[in-house]
């Protein structure tokens, strides 16, 4: 049995050892970035993620206060101004306080939820979206700085649900999430059937470790280069936006979503190490016998 085993997984043919060696690492590579991407994207929600990470930003959150008083003071007449110059500093940390609030967090996420399965799980038991709860959780805080803003609670009732509307077209978030996935699955089986092949054709059984371990340690180096490019180039485009709170939270958000090519990698790396020191144990002979 032991025999059979061999000479059918290690016949040492480099005819075959080398091509399945090069289609494994097309097809690994590209289920590495693949699958760092639908690890970001495909697993849960992703704007959850991202609002996760921006809410758990001290800074984020105290720029968010001073760019929501700035940007509400560009519209401001008359005493809506007068209030908004006054009260500056009291509403920047009113809004902050909204920020740190956890209820505002979960009632954030769970509209972002809403929208999530409507357009990619395409469930439609929820085609709309009530914004009422966000307002009344911050219509008490603004109404501690000044009494004035009670006034705002007499338009609660015109604020509507918003409507989702169904997606047009053929090619839907929900199809091409399916398509994501199925891609995702033949690239690991062709990874599977092609690393397969090579154990077959191998020279020796230090050479089906070896060759494996180098190829998962490349791909792994490659992912962790990849992130860091990424980064610094999200880090450089976000230097040159516009508005101060962009500049920070288009980082934290694309950090968020590209750290499974980090971590993917860091795995790759150290999986490839453990298979290149086990080639070299003095158990693993270079050769086949017959």
């Amino acid at each position: 049995m032991t025999k059979t085993k061999k000479n059918f997984l290690l016949k040492a043919k480099r005819g075959g050892a080398v091509p399945s060696a090069i289609f494994f690492t097309i097809f690994f590579t590209l289920l590495s970035i693949v699958g760092s991407i639908y690890l970001s994207i495909g697993v849960g929600n992703p704007a959850n993620k991202v609002i996760d990470a921006l809410l758990s930003s001290t800074s984020f959150k105290e720029n968010a206060g001073d760019y929501f008083v700035s940007k509400t003071l560009e519209s401001a007449e008359g005493d809506a101004r007068k209030l908004l110059i006054e009260k500056a500093p009291q509403i920047s940390t009113a809004v902050t306080v909204i920020l740190n609030n956890p209820v505002f967090k979960k009632e954030i996420e769970s509209i972002s939820d809403i929208a999530y399965n409507f357009y990619i799980n395409a469930a439609k038991e929820r085609q709309s979206i009530d914004v009422k709860p966000i307002v009344k959780l911050a219509l008490p805080i603004f109404e501690s700085v000044n009494p004035q803003f009670s006034k705002l609670s007499k338009e609660l009732d015109k604020i509507k649900p918003i409507k989702l509307k169904p997606q047009t077209g053929d090619l839907s978030a929900s199809k091409i999430k399916s398509y994501f996935t199925l891609g995702l699955w033949l690239l690991l089986s062709l990874s599977i059937i092609t690393l397969f092949l090579y154990l077959r054709f191998a020279n020796s059984l230090r050479s089906a470790l070896r060759v494996p371990g180098i190829i998962v340690l490349s791909v792994g180096l490659f992912l962790v280069i990849l992130n860091t490019v990424a980064t610094v180039i999200v880090k450089n485009q976000a230097a040159t936006a516009v508005e101060t709170l962009a500049r920070e939270a288009i980082p934290i958000a694309a950090t968020t979503l590209i750290t499974p090519l980090m971590t993917i990698g860091v795995v790759e790396l150290l999986l490839g190490l453990v298979l290149l020191a086990l080639s070299f144990l003095k158990g693993v002979v270079p050769r086949t016998g017959n």
